[in-house]
């Protein structure tokens, strides 16, 4: 069951792959025109009197600017990981998960294809965070945080993210057959409220805690431990949800509906 949802996610990975580096393009460009916009706000922005004939020097020129740089790294750092996550979620769209097909028809019994199902979550997990790691340490040089209370919140809202942004289920045939039947019952609760609403809630969540990071001059334990209810309240979300997300693609006719054909 591991390899074989590992190889049908590769699979998918592979016949998606152009569109994917065209995502991760244009995230580069967008990044890299938003943070050159930044910088020269920054800049304009600096006390007049700061602002010497040591301008014209471009040694100098550049030393202000690194400072002004360093000085503001977590305004870099925010941006670039909140606008990576939104690419996340788009690469995540494009591979939601899927059981093969001949699992239907197989004698396998339900905790096996629940397994299967499983795995394919985990490996699409693995995936989006080394893609999430990846493209972040080449952009910053690091992706987690190093002060510990940062990285106690960082990890857990990076964990809940991309296990919500994982979670979902391929659509099988629903758009055909709801032109067809515009009144059947897709019975679909649980992951239209996880790729909707848990998952606006995360980009919410972690849009805060990065702006929070770079409000406040310096990210105590007072602060972590404020993030405990958000904590909790995603467990018991992942709690509620993975289960009868993954066991609503078990059944075909939930996912494959008999629509005939004009």
């Amino acid at each position: 069951m591991k390899k074989l949802a590992f190889y049908r996610l590769m699979l998918s990975v592979w016949h998606r792959l152009p569109l994917f580096i065209l995502y991760v393009f244009v995230y580069i460009i967008a990044t890299a025109a938003l943070l050159n916009f930044v910088t020269m706000q920054l800049f304009i922005n600096l006390d007049r009197a700061v602002r010497t004939p040591a301008y014209d020097d471009p040694t100098r020129m550049k030393e202000l600017l690194f400072g002004l740089i360093q000085a503001n790294s977590y305004i870099y750092y925010c941006l670039v990981i909140l606008f990576l996550l939104i690419v996340i979620w788009l690469i995540s769209r494009r591979l939601p998960l899927s059981l093969p097909r001949a699992l239907y028809a197989c004698p396998a019994d339900e905790h096996d294809k629940l397994r299967c199902l499983k795995y394919y979550l985990l490996w699409k997990s693995v995936f989006l965070l080394v893609l999430l790691t990846a493209i972040c340490t080449f952009w910053l040089g690091a992706f987690l945080l190093m002060d510990p209370p940062m990285l106690a919140v960082q990890v857990s809202l990076t964990f809940f993210t991309i296990i919500a942004f994982s979670l979902n289920p391929d659509p099988g045939n629903r758009r055909e057959a709801l032109k067809v039947c515009p009144n059947m019952v897709t019975e679909r609760s649980s992951a239209t409220f996880v790729s909707i609403y848990w998952s606006a809630l995360l980009l919410l969540e972690n849009t805060i805690f990065y702006s929070l990071l770079c409000a406040v001059s310096s990210f105590t334990w007072v602060h972590a431990v404020c993030w405990i209810p958000a904590l909790l309240f995603n467990i018991y979300l992942a709690k509620k949800h993975i289960t009868p997300v993954l066991k609503t693609m078990l059944d075909y006719e939930k996912l494959y509906f008999p629509v005939e054909k004009e």
